[in-house]
């Protein structure tokens, strides 16, 4: 259960619903003192269901009892009451009305959290510790606040009551029952506010509707009575015609005298609440339209008076016809004829059919050609279960999974820092040691049943990269560990019981909690963590990670000098395996091998009895170790040998409809008929080879070097990460190795059957379990991408987003129903399960052999070309082996020529370091000058006591100086180039000014003033701006224009900046705006190399310097557009200058 707020009534929130009913009052004062009375009762249980319909519900109490439930949850054994005070709430963040009300009284808490804070201020406070023993700290307890423990206190203390749960099984057992109070809660909220639609109940309104309405057909009668109307008091009266159409209901009440009492019969309405409106009655009724719409296309038709007439002696022919053969009193419906089509109908009908074929482009693909053909739609990944547990997988991403062979919807994942596809940054700084100390190796059980919490946890001493579970015993599970190790888990048979839940009568419970008492010096145990069984010895493993694990048939053993034998008895079934690790080491492993201390540990269980050995895994004095090993010199990422493949056994569906979520399945070995002693290895180098092993003939080290191997095609631009066998085709594998991936064929090494280079870095790929010419790819930028091999080979047939980080992982769910399911490892240490769509799931006809087809097409075609390039070579073999000399002379020379200007680049750098440093002495002796000798002590102590201090630091973090020295001499080297390169700068900078007025007193003659024209400009000026409108003015007259000129409602952005860029030039082409010397002057900014310019404008010393000067510089284009003549008579410049 999340740590997120649930919703739980209160006492106080009682239904509506039973309002008034007896006993209510009773069973709210039972709910109170039910907690602190002595009485025993049962515990309340019950699971609430939602009735299908409002009608059957009478009183909601009978579905669940709420008070029952409160009841149960505080008469819990391990039910804690506290008074929690208002400091305590603020920093458990527990206050209530902020963080818990009656609506939403629970709360989850850390139990470190709630110990530091709130056991100090509790008198039992060493009672609570002693029930909280062995608790996790990091673990949370269930909290609810539960005012109804002081409502019937005059005098309540201090603080606002709570209740939590010591007890982890007891506080799951509240979780449920809280469960069940809000599922009841939300129904009777949802009952209150929103009624079912009921069906019609007629309560005789109906046949008062027809009386209101009006019937022509039927006049009303009009009855004429004569009476003697009792005059008592003598005045007039006025009669008149009380007719029939005046009254509503045509009922009249005759008096009789008031002495005589009748009991008259009056007629009355009954009033009814309707909810709904009678049933609705839909009649079909064939109707033509008023006029015709597009009489040209849609209604070319004509009905005459002819075709409306039926002949009606055939229609009474066949229906006497009819009539004589049913049997005697039974009603023949009239058979309609079809309608006949009319000539204007026929010709209407060929005509659009026409233009749909010719004009629109229908579809004609039926009319020229019978065969069918596969169409694809647009297939997308629908998202249905995520799995993670950030707690435990926080910063790490999914290393190694497999799925458990005995059931569907069970797998396991284990969770690492950091796998074969995922890139570190440099700058990232690790204590190894200290991780492998303090943080946890997490690798979990989950399952399809519960999304929210795993359902076991393997205890790993070491960070484990790949898993694995024994397809011949489901209960065994392989890890492959960081350093070599392989780990061994025994599940005992749990998985089969993880969904089963134990019910305690209150006698029972009573009964454990007394034992447990009893047993409180011993170590309570989790349930849901498995201990490793065994582990490999360090020394026998492999000294890298290990990166895959593979299965040998059951009829395959290996020796202990290397060699592949078949058994041929099927009564004997070996259990080997092969793993290949980062160090290059390729080991067999025996499942069923004995250690020497077996027979000891079988003589030593057999002695004792079986209640102490029932649980004691049969695993646990297995010795295992490699049987044999074979290195190979470069680090590898997977093999690819005569292993065996594996299908799936479903059930029948009545039993998988029963439990969708975890049904039985049956995993069926493929096993090669022989073992080759060859496999084909991948490697972090990006390379993929072919190695052979021979075995020893001789007793000693079961290990064996590869000295030589077959390589195959370099394709791949970067590390071989992964590579996976085709489970239908095992000939057939996949490959990828940074951005390439490739298809290949074991004994063809010359070239892949194709391969295609991506747009990112690939991280995982795998094979389609139902089809062959499927299989799927995942990114490093979070996009998966299906392959149809069969469909299309250069592109895949479905791209799918499925985040912005890398994916580490991928793998396809064996069991295809009820859906088929791909698991998807993501950045954040998550599982994300996803629906494939049908069209990667269902196998086309004959797919198998057709793939084969294409690969042996393509291995044909490839070997052609092959034999054509061999038999190029050998008609130009001069000329090849002539260019190639000369490439590889250019190439040396090239190098040669690298290395001279490297060796140039180092000794300048060296030679401005001993410069730097010289200025750095000079620097240091400044200080002393103009002190006096006080002063100049003072310096000298602290520059001993700041080398005394330097002394004693590296003394005590134990480093060396010269290491030191050498460690940080390129950094030293770079900030030397920084700052001379920033005072390059600064001194080009400096100059600027100086310059620019230097190459504008050789430009530009000399100039003399004319006062009077200036004088004229002046007062030209002053009165412009005498007349010229205010600020405020032109702001105004602007705003106006701008608002009515209408081409600015209709530009865009874009439109906007190419006006802009067009005026731009415009401008640059009218002053002579020189952009070249714009963009060569940006670049040397860029490159540094501002300071090594020589821009040609120092003062020389004769008249052929200056010359040359202004000859190498271009002056810019706004200074030079004019002549001399030009500028001096110009009257804007002359102002510029004034």
């Amino acid at each position: 259960m999340s740590a997120a707020e649930m919703e739980i009534p209160g006492k106080l929130d009682l239904d509506v619903d039973t309002e008034g009913q007896p006993g209510e009052q009773e069973a709210a004062d039972a709910l109170v003192a039910g907690p602190l009375s002595s009485r025993r009762h049962k515990p309340y249980f019950k699971k609430f269901k939602e009735p299908d319909s409002d009608e059957e519900v009478g009183d909601p109490r009978g579905l669940f009892n709420v008070q029952e439930s409160w009841r149960t949850l505080m008469s819990l054994t391990s039910c804690q009451k506290v008074m929690v005070s208002e400091k305590a709430q603020k920093i458990l963040k527990i206050q209530v009305g902020i963080n818990v009300t009656q609506e939403f009284p629970w709360k989850q808490v850390q139990f470190k959290d709630l110990r530091d804070v709130l056991f100090d201020e509790l008198e039992n406070s060493a009672e609570l510790m002693k029930k909280f023993k062995n608790f996790n700290p990091d673990h949370y307890v269930l909290m609810g606040f539960c005012p109804i423990l002081t409502e019937q206190d005059d005098d309540p203390p201090e603080g606002e009551p709570f209740i939590f749960y010591s007890s982890i099984k007891e506080s799951k057992m509240a979780m449920g029952i809280i469960q069940n109070m809000e599922h009841f809660e939300r129904w009777r909220m949802q009952r209150r506010l929103r009624k079912k639609p009921r069906r019609w109940v007629s309560h005789g309104t109906d046949d008062e509707m027809t009386i209101l309405v009006e019937h022509f057909k039927d006049e009303p009668i009009d009855v004429e009575i004569q009476s003697v109307y009792p005059i008592q008091v003598p005045r007039h009266v006025a009669f008149d015609y009380r007719m029939t159409r005046d009254v509503r209901d045509g009922v009249i009440e005759l008096l009789p005298n008031e002495n005589i009492k009748w009991d008259n019969v009056t007629k009355k309405r009954v009033t009814v609440a309707v909810q709904s409106a009678p049933p609705k009655i839909d009649r079909e009724q064939q109707t033509n339209p008023t006029f015709p719409s597009n009489a040209w296309s849609q209604y070319l038709y004509e009905i005459d008076d002819e075709d409306l007439e039926l002949d009606e002696s055939e229609v009474d022919e066949e229906e006497e016809k009819r009539k004589a053969q049913a049997k005697p009193g039974t009603y023949v419906e009239p058979v309609k004829p079809p309608p006949e089509m009319s000539k204007q109908i026929e010709m209407l009908l060929n005509t659009l059919d026409l233009i749909r074929s010719t004009v629109i482009g229908g579809d004609d693909y039926t009319l020229i050609s019978t065969r069918q053909v596969v169409q694809y739609t647009n297939p997308y990944l629908q998202e249905f279960l995520c799995f993670a547990n950030i707690s435990k997988s926080n910063k790490r991403f999914v290393a190694g999974y497999d799925w458990y062979p005995k059931l569907s919807g069970l797998f396991a994942v284990s969770y690492a820092f950091s796998t074969p596809a995922t890139v570190k940054e440099a700058s990232d700084r690790v204590d190894y040691v200290q991780r492998a100390v303090l943080e946890p190796n997490p690798v979990l059980l989950w399952s399809f049943s519960d999304n929210l919490n795993y359902k076991l946890e393997f205890e790993a001493p070491i960070e484990t990269t790949a898993l694995t579970f024994c397809p011949f015993n489901g209960d065994v599970l392989l890890g492959g560990c960081k350093n070599g190790q392989v780990v061994l888990w025994d599940l005992q048979g749990r998985c089969e019981k993880l969904d089963e839940e134990e019910y305690l009568t209150a006698a029972q419970a009573k009964y454990r909690v007394m034992i447990g008492e009893f047993l409180n010096w011993t170590i309570d145990i989790e349930d849901n963590v498995v201990m490793p069984a065994t582990i490999s010895m360090l020394d026998c493993s492999p000294k890298g990670a290990i990166t895959a694990f593979y299965w040998l048939g059951r009829s395959i053993y290996l020796s202990q000098f290397g060699k592949v034998y078949n058994d041929t008895d099927n009564r004997n079934h070996h259990k080997f395996f092969v793993t290949c690790a980062f160090d290059g080491t390729i080991s067999f492993w025996d499942l069923d091998g004995k250690g020497a201390k077996g027979a000891k540990e079988k003589m030593r269980n057999r002695m004792l009895p079986k209640e102490l050995t029932q649980s004691e895994s049969a695993y646990k004095s297995l010795a295992i170790k490699p049987t044999y090993n074979i290195y190979f010199p470069e680090p590898l990422t997977g093999i690819i040998a005569d292993t065996s493949c594996f299908s799936c056994l479903t059930p029948v569906a009545k039993l998988i409809h029963a439990n969708p979520s975890n049904y039985p399945i049956k995993t069926i070995a493929k096993d090669p008929s022989t073992v080759r002693q060859s496999m084909i290895v991948s490697t972090f180098y990006g390379h993929v080879s072919r190695i052979d092993w021979q075995g020893t003939y001789t007793e000693g080290q079961a290990t064996e070097t590869i000295n030589s191997s077959i390589p195959f095609a370099r394709v791949h631009d970067g590390p071989v990460v992964m590579m996976k066998k085709n489970p239908f085709y095992p000939q057939l594998f996949a490959s990828i190795g940074r951005t390439i991936l490739a298809i290949w064929k074991e004994d063809f090494p010359y070239s892949p059957i194709f391969w295609r280079q991506r747009a990112c870095d690939l991280t995982a790929v795998a094979w389609s379990e139902t089809r062959p010419a499927v299989l799927y790819l995942t990114r490093m930028d979070g996009i998966l991408e299906a392959w149809d091999i069969l469909a299309r080979d250069d592109d895949a047939c479905l791209t799918e987003i499925l985040g912005g980080g890398v994916i580490t992982g991928i793998t396809e769910h064996r069991p295809s129903l009820p859906y088929k399911i791909l698991g998807i490892g993501d950045y954040n240490s998550s599982i994300r399960m996803v629906k494939l769509p049908h069209t990667f799931d269902v196998p086309l006809p004959n797919e198998l052999q057709q793939l084969m087809n294409y690969v042996l097409k393509e291995e044909r075609r490839k070997v052609g070309i092959q034999a054509w390039e061999q038999k190029y070579y050998e008609l130009n073999k001069d000329i090849i082996e002539a260019k190639r000399e000369a490439e590889a002379e250019t190439r040396k020379e090239m190098e040669k020529l690298e290395k001279e200007e490297q060796l140039a680049t180092r000794k300048k750098g060296q030679k401005a370091t001993e410069e730097g440093g010289e200025g750095e002495e000079h620097r240091s002796k400044k200080p002393y000058g103009g002190l006096n000798y006080n002063e100049k002590m003072a310096v000298k102590w602290d520059e001993l006591n700041l080398n005394r201090m330097m002394t004693i630091l590296m003394s005590r973090k134990q480093m060396d100086p010269e290491k030191l020295a050498r460690e940080t001499a390129l950094e030293k080297e770079k900030l030397a180039y920084e700052a001379a390169k920033k005072k390059s700068h600064s001194d080009v900078l400096a100059r600027v000014e100086n310059d620019i007025a230097a190459i504008r007193a050789r430009i530009l003659p000399a100039e003399v003033a004319d006062l009077q024209r200036s004088e004229m400009i002046q007062e030209r000026v002053k009165r412009e701006v005498e007349n010229a409108d205010t600020y405020e003015q032109v702001c105004k007259d602007s705003f106006e224009i701008l608002g009515m000129f209408n081409e600015f409602k209709t530009i865009d952005y874009i439109e906007f900046l190419e006006r802009g860029r067009q005026r731009r030039q415009l401008l640059d082409q009218s002053l002579g705006g020189n952009t070249d010397r714009l963009l060569w002057y940006q670049e040397r900014v860029r490159l540094g190399e501002l300071g090594e310019c020589q821009f040609g404008y120092e003062c020389g010393s004769s008249s052929q310097a200056e010359e040359s000067s202004q000859a190498d510089f271009t002056a810019p284009n706004f200074l030079l557009s004019k002549s001399g003549s030009d500028i001096a008579g110009d009257p804007v410049i002359e102002e510029f200058e004034d």
